[in-house]
C-alpha cells in the first residue's frame, strides 16, 4: 500500500511539472490558491541576481526605506541593480546581530554597503565593531575601475564621529584581532577574496556568515547556499 502511494505521488509530481511548465503563472496561481497553496511570482532581474522570490520586502517596509535613503550615497550606480544585492547582505547581516564577533565589509567604494548593514541592524546597539576594509584604489581584475570611489573621508563622513566602525585602508586578505559574526566581501577582486575566505572563516563564531560575490572564482570553501550571484557560508 506504502510502495503505491509512494509512486502515485510521484506520478502527481510529474504531472503537477508539466501542467506548471505550460501553464500561464496568472492561471497556476490561481490552481495554486484553489489549493490553499502559496504562490509563485513571476521572475523579476536586479542587475546580475534574479529572483522569484516575494519582492515586497525589496520594496515596502525597513529595507526598502532605509535603501532609498541611502542608496544615492553611490552617484555612479543605479540603485535597482544592486537592491537584491543588498537586501541578501542585511537579511544575513541581521541573522548574525548576536552572534559573538565583529562585522566586517571588505570593498566599501562609496559605502552604500556598509552604511546599509550598519542601519539595518540598529549596529551601535550591538556591542560591536563594523571593520571597513578597502584601499580607495579601485583595483578591478581589469585595471583600475574608473567609478569607484577613492575617498575614504568621503565614507567616513556617513557616520557619527562615536560610530563604532574602523576603517581599515589596506587590500585583503587581512587578519583581523578576535572572532567575527558577519563578514561580506565585494571587492570584485576573486584572487583577494579566494586568498581572503579561509582567514575569514576561520575567525568567524559559530553561527556566523560570510557572503562573497564571486563564488564563481571561489574553490577554497564551498557555500551551502548560493542565491543567484552571492556565495553565503555559514560556520557551525
Amino acid at each position: 500500500m506504502r510502495k503505491g502511494s509512494g509512486k502515485l505521488k510521484r506520478i502527481k509530481r510529474k504531472l503537477s511539472g508539466i501542467v506548471r511548465s505550460v501553464a500561464p503563472l496568472p492561471v497556476w496561481n490561481a490552481y495554486l490558491r484553489a489549493r490553499g497553496l502559496g504562490q509563485l511570482h513571476p521572475w523579476r532581474t536586479f542587475g546580475y541576481m534574479a529572483s522569484r522570490a516575494d519582492p515586497r520586502p525589496l520594496f515596502e517596509g525597513r529595507f526598502a526605506d532605509l535603501y532609498a535613503k541611502y542608496c544615492s550615497l553611490d552617484p555612479t550606480a543605479d540603485p535597482e541593480r544592486a537592491r537584491y544585492v543588498h537586501y541578501c547582505n542585511c537579511f544575513f547581516a541581521f541573522l548574525c546581530r548576536y552572534v559573538p564577533g565583529d562585522f566586517v565589509c571588505a570593498g566599501v567604494s562609496y559605502g552604500v554597503g556598509a552604511k546599509m548593514v550598519f542601519e539595518f541592524t540598529d549596529f551601535p546597539s550591538l556591542g560591536k565593531t563594523l571593520h571597513l576594509i578597502d584601499p580607495f584604489e579601485g583595483i578591478s581584475p581589469g585595471g583600475i575601475a574608473e567609478n569607484y570611489n577613492r575617498d575614504p573621508e568621503y565614507v567616513r563622513r556617513q557616520y557619527p564621529a562615536d560610530a563604532p566602525i574602523v576603517m581599515h585602508r589596506a587590500r585583503i586578505p587581512l587578519r583581523l584581532p578576535g572572532k567575527l559574526a558577519f563578514v561580506v566581501a565585494t571587492t570584485g577582486v576573486p584572487a583577494a577574496e579566494e586568498a581572503s575566505i579561509p582567514i575569514f572563516y576561520e575567525a568567524l563564531s559559530p553561527g556566523g556568515i560570510m557572503i562573497s560575490d564571486r563564488y564563481l572564482e571561489l574553490p577554497s570553501v564551498t557555500p551551502l547556499w548560493m542565491p543567484s550571484a552571492l556565495a553565503v557560508y555559514f560556520k557551525q
